[in-house]
């Protein structure tokens, strides 16, 4: 196409878009740094139906999960002490928009045993944590794809 041309299309795209399309091919950018996501592993089999996969107190790392995919959580006091005193806390997760908490109403957790069951929202990564009340923590990185 001669360059003539070219400079009349893009001065007909740019009149078309409001200018978006000519300030667009006149300043070449660089594209937006973003993070590289973790490197992550398929979890173990779910322990519920229509989950992804399962995590416990003994996992730690990153975790795969697709979009739209849940992913159960199962963390047992630690010795097996179903006393208060010894119980993992709430499971949190660090970003809702990427990683959400989920019910599915009819979980009963045996007594000692704190479950979370969350659901890949949109890609991204977020963390999942809890402590048990001695202070002794436990964190997961979640990618989701």
């Amino acid at each position: 196409m001669p360059p003539g041309r070219i400079a009349a299309v893009l001065a007909a795209t740019a009149l078309l878009t409001g200018g978006c399309a000519a300030a667009t091919a006149a300043t070449p950018s660089a594209a937006p740094s973003t993070p590289q996501a973790p490197r992550c592993h398929q979890p173990r089999p779910a322990a519920l139906p229509h989950a992804w996969g399962s995590l416990s107190q003994t996992d730690s790392g990153a975790y795969c999960l697709p979009v739209g995919k849940q992913i159960d959580i199962f963390l047992s006091a630690p010795g097996g002490s179903p006393a208060q005193s010894a119980r993992w806390g709430q499971i949190r997760t660090s970003d809702p928009q990427v990683l959400a908490p989920t019910s599915t109403g009819v979980l009963t957790a045996p007594l000692g045993v704190t479950p979370g069951i969350f659901v890949g929202r949109a890609p991204g990564t977020a963390e999942l944590t809890s402590a048990t009340t001695t202070g002794k923590p436990w964190t997961v990185t979640v990618v989701v794809r």
